[in-house]
């Protein structure tokens, strides 16, 4: 009986080593495909990527972190793969059926706008460019929402059933949306900012009139 329970230990130990390697190893080729990827913009193996970033994320930026690298990359690299991998989903879906989520950092300073039940309720005022793309994206058949946090996008979703979703954001909110899209079952795609902040924050508009123009 001892040596069957001792023969048991070492067959779990030999297991758990192997696992450990096998993560290793997975971690190891996730980090070398999102720096090919992100030197290159070319997406090799884009599930593997996923499955690396996803499940290793922590272990593939302690890599990155090791050889000196920024650990942001493997959240740009992650936006964009499943940017990719959504985005004919994201096209074959009706208008009517899509939200665009505008963080309200792009505001001006000066703003006039309220907060209502639906996020901040845009005047209009020509001071900054939300007012044109809310207008020009509704024109296409979106829906569009200015959102102060994460806690309005779940209520509008929950309250709006869209079957897909363009969020704006920082590298940060971009993948934590993404992320609920995925576990919701919902097709996801994602523009970051220019530059992040709280207030003031840079979108490249062009790249979001093209954007929502080619997915028309």
């Amino acid at each position: 009986m001892p040596f069957e329970i001792n023969s048991l230990f070492t067959v779990i130990g030999q297991a758990a080593v192997y696992f450990v390697i096998f993560l290793l190893i997975a971690a190891v080729l996730g980090s070398l495909l999102v720096a090919y990827s992100f030197k290159t913009e070319r997406f090799i193996f884009p599930n593997f990527m996923l499955f690396s970033i996803t499940v290793l994320e922590n272990l593939v930026k302690a890599l990155f972190r090791l050889v000196r690298m920024d650990d942001s990359i493997v959240d740009k690299v992650g936006i964009e793969v499943r940017n990719k991998v959504s985005i004919k989903k994201f096209k074959d879906t009706p208008k009517n059926k899509r939200i665009i989520f505008l963080p309200q950092c792009l505001r001006a300073v000066d703003c006039s706008s309220r907060l209502g039940p639906e996020g901040m309720q845009c005047t209009n005022c020509g001071k900054c460019e939300i007012g044109q793309a809310k207008k020009d994206a509704e024109g296409l058949g979106y829906k569009v929402f200015i959102v102060p946090g994460s806690s309005f996008v779940v209520r509008l979703v929950r309250k709006h059933k869209p079957v897909a979703i363009l969020g704006v954001g920082c590298i940060t909110e971009v993948v934590s949306g993404l992320e609920m899209c995925e576990k919701l079952n919902l097709y996801g795609v994602g523009l970051t900012l220019d530059r992040a902040g709280c207030v003031s924050t840079v979108l490249d508009w062009d790249e979001f009139y093209e954007f929502i123009r080619m997915t028309d």
